[in-house]
This record gives structure tokens, sequence and C-alpha cells, in this order.
């Protein structure tokens, strides 16, 4: 369930990305509720993620860009006023502002100019190529962002749930030898046992105190973990179904997931190089960097600015128009196409990195479910019941004085050394098909 609940998840993100900002422009909540799915952790996360909203605003100002680069070069608009006679020694010629006099060395000029640059090499269109590759490597980032923000959300919610289910699990052990130190007692009192048993056995209580601690800290730590990815301060509601000193402040709801990858690992490796977000952003990162070599190629098209003119100067009017181009006498832009040239290849390196890093991370997985599976696969079938059956026998015969406190203890101490291995064994299994998703950048729920 979880995992289908994922691919709603990536689809949303897309969508919202394409289609609008509605699930970023939500105002992040300081509180959630105290008891907590995956599912809603998931949807929370989306939405609330200070990464991810981060990395939202990123793509906004990529997409101004776009903008920006798509804009022809704004025209220009000159005007000028000059040689108004203040003072002259021909009699009457001054002050003047539109008449001639041609006795006068000056005469009173009126200009207006209008010109626009027209760019040449096609670099309007190189910027716009080039800024909707910028704009597609952040997409692909805000989803790369997802996707590791949502490992560590489900490691952190693994976590918590392997502590819960340890904390159930030594609670339910010290209670038993709640019991078994209480019948130690009777039996002393009744001269039955040396009064040292009492001790012993009090003594050998302090490893499920010990382990009903480390499961607490365990479950709080974890919850905190959560909470910090979920952008939240404090939790409302709902009332602890553990009863842990103090807290906890969040508890988790759900259960582990036993569900095989059906894929191979060839077909996994295929999908991580196809559909893995950092791999997108490396890939869109290149061809942003190609086209940049393309547009500083084409800085060397010199640029053409005409300017039309209209000119009164006295009591005449007259038109004129003016060429302007630069002359690449210092800089031809080889040092600039150098430059890009270099960034190109880094973005290369970039891609060929990210796809290596890929495929690691689907071997590791890989092999990691491989062993969680052969772990899970020792705590199958009749092992846990035998080794529960075995503590029952022995306590059995302990309150029939047949066993000895110590085999006793031995007893209890391989059953919750059992027990802890098969949850140990569910979480590694658990966490390993959400390392798998997280290193192809997809569910799995379907080949």
């Amino acid at each position: 369930m979880h995992a289908r609940f994922s691919v709603s998840l990536f689809f949303l993100l897309t969508f919202s990305l394409l289609f609008g900002q509605g699930l970023f422009g939500q105002a992040p909540l300081n509180t959630i509720a105290r008891q907590i799915t995956l599912a809603e952790a998931e949807e929370m996360l989306l939405q609330r993620n200070l990464n991810v909203v981060a990395t939202r605003q990123q793509l906004e100002v990529s997409q101004a860009l776009r903008t920006i680069a798509g804009y022809k070069p704004n025209p220009t608009l000159q005007l000028g006023a000059e040689q108004f006679p203040l003072y002259s020694p021909v009699a009457g010629s001054f002050p003047r502002f539109f008449a001639t006099n041609g006795d006068a060395g000056a005469n009173p000029t009126w200009t207006a100019q209008f010109g626009k640059l027209y760019e040449r090499g096609g670099k309007r269109e190189l910027r716009v190529a080039q800024a909707e590759a910028q704009i597609d490597a952040v997409k692909a980032q805000v989803s790369d962002v997802f996707r590791t923000q949502l490992l560590q959300l489900r490691t952190a919610f693994n976590t918590a749930m392997l502590a819960r289910e340890n904390l159930r699990l030594a609670k339910q052990m010290d209670g038993d030898y709640q019991k078994t130190e209480d019948l130690t007692t009777t039996r002393v009192k009744a001269g039955d046992l040396a009064a040292m048993e009492v001790f012993r056995v009090k003594a050998g209580r302090l490893v499920y105190k010990q382990a009903i601690l480390d499961a607490e800290t365990a479950y709080e730590l974890a919850g905190r973990d959560i909470m910090s990815l979920l952008n939240a301060q404090g939790v409302v509601g709902g009332a602890s179904q553990i009863a842990i000193p103090g807290g906890p402040m969040l508890e988790v709801a759900g259960g582990f997931l036993n569900r095989p990858i059906a894929q191979s690992v060839g077909e996994l490796r295929e999908i991580a190089v196809k559909e893995r977000p950092d791999i997108l952003v490396a890939r869109n990162n290149l061809r942003a960097a190609q086209s940049g070599v393309e547009l500083a190629k084409a800085q060397r098209a010199r640029d053409v600015t005409v300017t039309m003119e209209y000119q009164r100067v006295g009591s005449d009017s007259a038109l004129g128009l003016i060429a302007q181009m630069p002359l690449f006498l210092y800089n031809n832009q080889k040092a600039a196409v150098g430059q890009v040239l270099a960034q190109s290849r880094i973005a290369e390196t970039q891609v060929r990195q990210a796809e290596m890093q890929a495929l690691t991370d689907v071997e590791k997985a890989y092999q990691a479910n491989r062993a969680a599976r052969a772990a899970m696969e020792l705590y199958s079938g009749d092992n846990l019941v035998q080794v529960e059956q075995l503590r029952k026998t022995v306590e059995f015969s302990y309150r029939r004085g047949e066993a000895s406190l110590f085999e006793l203890l031995d007893a209890q101490r391989i059953a919750r050394a059992a027990e802890a291995g098969f949850n140990q064994a569910q979480a590694n299994l658990q966490l390993s098909l959400w390392q798998m998703e997280a290193a192809v950048g997809r569910a799995l729920d379907k080949p």
C-alpha cells in the first residue's frame, strides 16, 4: 500500500510543478497529529518539507530567468537639445530656441534618436534553450530532493517502528520476568531455594529494564527526526498507546511489509539510469551547458544597432540613419568559448558520475534486500515457535522445581534475542525495499 501511495506522491509532485503551485502554496503548520501513519507522513512531507519548498523557490527563479531570456533587447530613445545662444556679438541673435540666424555661429539643435539592437547568430533562441534546460534541471532537482527526503523519512519511520516493536517485546518480557521473580521469592521463602537466588533473579532483570530504556530512547529520537522532516514543532491529539514517561512525542502506526522486488537487477539498473532524478538533473545541466557553448560561439556574430534620427537645426529639419557594430579588437570571444567548453566537459563528467552512483546504489540495495530476506528465512517456519516453546517448557519446569534458575534465565535470554532478531530482520527487509526505490527513483509496486 505504501509503495502504491508513493506513486501517487510522485505524480502529484510532477503535476504541481507543471500545472500549479497549490501543494506548495500552503503555509506550513507547526503541529501534527500525535499518532501518524507512513502514508500521512509522506503526504505531509510533500507539502511541508523545508528542503522541498526551498527547491521549489529555485524553480520559480529559473522560470523567471526563462522569461527574461526570451525578451528581445529594448529599443532606445535619445533626446537632445544643444547650441542655444545665450550671448552673441551679433545683435538680435540671442536668445534663440528655434530660428536660424546665418550671421551667428550657433544655431539651436534639437535631436531625437530611436535605436534598436538586432541580435545575430540566434543568440535569443540559444538563451531560451539554455534557460529551458535549466528549468528542467530544477524540476528534476525538486524530485530528487523529495526522493532523498522521502528516504530519510522512511528510514526514521522504520527506526520508530522497530523501536516500538522492541519496546513492546521488552515490556512483555519484563512482565513475564516479574512472574519469575515473584515465584523465586515465594520458593525462597518456602525454603525450596537458597536466598542468593533472589539476588540472582533481581540482577537478571536489569537486562530487561535496560532494553525498555533503550527502546524508549530510540522511539523518541526517531519521532523527533520525523517531526523535523515534516517541519513540525509539536503534536496534538491522541492518547499514548504505550506508556512512556513524559512521552513519546510522536507515535507511529502501521507495520512492516514483506513485499518482494519483482524486477531483476538488470531491470532495476535500466530503471535507475532512465528515471532517477539526480541523473536527470545532470543530463539537463549538460544540455544547458551545451546550449551555453553554442551561445558563446554565437557571440562572435556581430550585433547591429540601427538608429533613426530626426534633427532640427534652427529652422531646418533633417532625417538621418546610423548603424553601429562592435569591432573585436581586444575581446574576440575565444576565452568565453573556452570557458563554456570546460563547463560542458564538467557536466559530462557529472552525468557519468550520477549514473555510476545510481548503479552502485542499486547493487547495494539489491544485496541488502537479499541479505535481509535470508535473515527473515531464519525466523520463518517453526524456528520462533520452537524458541518460544523452549522458554515456556523451562518456565513450567522451573515452577515444578525441575529446572534451575540458571536454565530459566538462559531460556528467557534466548527467547528475547530471537524475538529481537526477528524484529530487526523485518526492519532490515522493509528498509532495503525503500532503499531500492530510492536507488531507482520510483516506486516498485509494479514491474
